[in-house]
């Protein structure tokens, strides 16, 4: 006769005993697995979160950038084309602080000063034939908590910058 058969409720009532002891629980385990799993999911979590808001920022900075730049380009007859240019690009880089908006004009003769916040001393002539280039750049902060160690493209300096560039050429 098999000894399971005759003695299996005592090894049944046995095994469980015996599990139940200090040694043998396992209630709690996955309280504790999820206690040193939980810090790398919110890091990573966070990481993703920070990374859409930036690639969001990019889109929306490279599509300004495009506005500012067709307006520069079928408004070069003006004076003012590059405030007209400067003020799409404003008008399109919504969801931005336009304040801490950097944008850049090379290829046209400029006069006056640009301010974020004040284009209006901003004049340029724009010669025919002639490209020219409209940059902008906007700060950028994707760092890993913790390790001071910023994951954004550019870095000017001690800043660190989202940036987008289009060239027209005026014709």
């Amino acid at each position: 006769m098999k000894r399971s058969i005759g003695y299996g409720f005592s090894l049944v009532l046995w095994a469980r005993l015996r599990r139940s002891g200090p040694g043998g629980r396992d209630e709690g385990g996955s309280l504790v697995e999820f206690a040193m799993v939980l810090p790398l999911l919110s890091m990573l979590l966070v990481g993703i979160l920070f990374a859409g808001i930036t690639f969001y920022h990019y889109v929306t900075l490279a599509d300004a950038v495009a506005a500012g730049a067709r307006t520069l380009a079928t408004s070069a007859a003006s004076t003012d084309s590059c405030y007209l240019a400067e003020e799409a690009l404003i008008n399109a880089a919504t969801n931005l602080n336009t304040a801490q908006l950097n944008v850049t004009f090379s290829g046209a003769t400029l006069s006056g000063t640009f301010s974020a916040g004040n284009p209006s001393s901003l004049t340029c002539t724009v010669t025919q034939d002639n490209p020219v280039s409209l940059q902008a750049t906007y700060p950028c902060y994707l760092a890993i908590p913790f390790m001071g160690i910023n994951l954004c493209p550019v870095q000017s300096g001690s800043n660190y910058l989202i940036s987008s560039q289009t060239t027209v050429r005026i014709e």
